[in-house]
């Protein structure tokens, strides 16, 4: 029988003593969209930040690839199960490439495919000079937009994906959505909008009853929507092959060309072909055995920093109590932490 991507089983989220979620399974492959939806409150956010492993649950089973998290090691499984906040990362400091840069050098990140973000970033309708734009400096939308195009670039194997349009207008939200539809990961998607499922398609998480239902195939778009899409298909391909991200013109071109040579500590980049496909390579499965559960069926894991990922430079992970801490340190097979 074939081991699915990404496996979760009987989730349970708490805050308190109260409990917030629950009954939360299914099952993930490549390229396949499950949107989340629900109530402000519900509880999506605390759903995709457990999936990342970036805060414990207190039941149920998370697998990828058969393996569970303890065997995949946290920082391997934050990198390859990437979340991406819906608000600004308020932990980031310095320029986004500065940030993709410092993401390539974590050790659970090294050697794994890496789609091309000048190509990305063009895609998603911003100007190459974003890039070397102080966090600070950038918009909301222009924030939110750039994250994105690193975690994709980063070539996770699944995107959490925390209403990744929240800051964008209909035109924007578009491209969003075609690059994210074309990357090639596995989505889990919380969105408010219903017209975004109908424009994706996929499966429909319901919070906070857990019912999931198949969507129907995605509609044509609309006419208007013929002259953008069109636009991002030529922009995309331009980009990707070199063209593209020089026709922004001058010092937005020549910063462009850098990060796709792999400028800033001598970092090479894998140039793809599209806006938003990155190469894909078989992964043998992270470990092996069975799915590890703590007393008390707690999903618990030790907190490894802020510098082994770029989910948890983005979101911190939550720090459990020190005896948790001590009894997943003895069941992962984690690699050294390695902070960039």
């Amino acid at each position: 029988m074939p081991v699915s991507l990404l496996e979760v089983r009987g989730l349970r989220r708490d805050v308190g003593e109260r409990t917030i979620l629950q009954n939360i399974s299914f099952t993930l492959d490549e390229g396949q969209v499950v949107f989340v939806r629900g109530p402000s409150g519900v509880g999506k956010s605390l759903l995709l930040r457990a999936l990342a492993c970036l805060d414990h649950a207190q039941a149920g089973t998370l697998l990828l690839h058969g393996s569970p998290p303890a065997a995949v090691g946290y920082p391997a499984w934050r990198t390859a199960v990437a979340y991406v906040p819906q608000s600004r990362a308020t932990s980031l400091r310095g320029t986004p490439a500065e940030s993709y840069f410092a993401a390539q050098r974590f050790a659970a990140q090294r050697g794994r495919p890496r789609g091309d973000l000048p190509a990305l970033v063009h895609a998603l309708g911003l100007e190459q000079g974003v890039l070397h734009q102080q966090w600070g400096e950038l918009s909301g939308g222009q924030a939110q937009r750039v994250a994105l195009a690193i975690s994709v670039a980063l070539g996770p194997a699944v995107l959490l994906l925390d209403e990744p349009t929240s800051a964008c207008d209909l035109e924007s939200a578009m491209r969003v959505e075609r690059v994210l539809a074309t990357c090639g990961a596995a989505l889990v998607w919380a969105t408010h909008d219903p017209a975004q499922t109908e424009r994706v398609g996929g499966r429909l998480l319901e919070l906070p009853l857990a019912n999931i239902t198949h969507l129907p195939p995605p509609r044509p778009p609309p006419p208007h929507s013929h002259a953008l899409q069109m636009q991002m298909q030529a922009g995309g391909v331009a980009a990707a092959g070199g063209s593209g991200s020089a026709a922004a013109g001058g010092a937005n071109g020549a910063a462009a060309a850098g990060i796709a040579a792999g400028g800033g500590g001598g970092l090479t980049h894998q140039v793809v072909s599209g806006p938003g496909h990155h190469q894909h390579q078989q992964h043998p499965a992270p470990g092996a055995g069975g799915p590890a559960q703590l007393p008390g069926d707690l999903l618990a894991f030790s907190d490894e920093g802020e510098g082994e990922s770029l989910s948890a430079l983005l979101s911190p992970p939550f720090s459990p109590p020190p005896e948790l801490q001590q009894q997943s340190l003895q069941q992962s097979l984690r690699p050294p932490a390695v902070v960039a």
